[in-house]
């Protein structure tokens, strides 16, 4: 179930000194390597059967490995991860899980902004990044035969990431554009999750 909501989202936008036409296979994630707070909108397109589902939502996420993400209407979800435990808040069945954090980000799309870089590298497969239409396209896999996530795409354009989407082994297509992305470094209470009066609480 965690694995399905996690593969919903992914995102950012890099900004730097190199421009789209600089970003290689052998250096895309040195972007990331000076950026350790994302706080990003985005606006996600889940595909599956010729069928499309379209909701906006917020990131926020940290290098140290923990993040929240929040889905606005209709889907009101918040999923929110900290050291030791993952928390998903779902308003409209106004239930609170939480659960042991373990492993459940691992090959995940948001892995790569909370994993630190040479975990990146050890996780994930560079495959190509393709100059095409005056932005570049990476193609990355994971190395984890097992992953749910088959196939990861970076778009680039000028020097910021402007879309994200990947194929899962759901038989899903997801892509999320990102908007009002931002690097800077943002108060940490921004990836608590505030509970409703009435919420039911369930420990896993």
């Amino acid at each position: 179930m965690f694995c399905k909501i996690l593969n919903s989202f992914l995102s950012v936008i890099i900004s730097g000194s190199l421009l789209a036409s600089d970003i290689k296979a052998d250096n895309l994630f040195q972007f990331f390597a000076d950026k350790y707070f994302l706080e990003t909108s985005f606006t996600q397109t889940t595909s599956i059967d010729f069928k499309d589902r379209q909701i906006r939502g917020k990131l926020n996420a940290i290098r140290s490995g923990n993040f929240k993400i929040e889905y606005f209407e209709p889907m009101k979800e918040i999923i929110s991860a900290d050291d030791n435990f993952l928390y998903k808040l779902d308003i409209e069945l106004e239930q609170l899980d939480i659960v042991p954090r373990e492993e459940y980000f691992k090959d995940t799309p948001i892995n790569i902004f909370i994993t630190e870089l040479e975990d990146l590298n050890d996780t994930y497969l560079v495959e190509s990044c393709i100059n095409e239409n005056n932005s570049v396209i990476c193609t990355i896999t994971t190395k984890d035969l097992d992953s749910f996530v088959d196939t990861l795409f970076l778009k680039f354009t000028a020097n910021e990431l402007t879309e994200l989407s990947y194929l899962d082994s759901f038989g899903q297509s997801v892509t999320l554009e990102f908007d009002e992305i931002s690097w800077k470094k943002f108060d940490e209470a921004k990836l608590l999750i505030e509970t409703p009066e009435g919420i039911d609480v369930v420990y896993h």
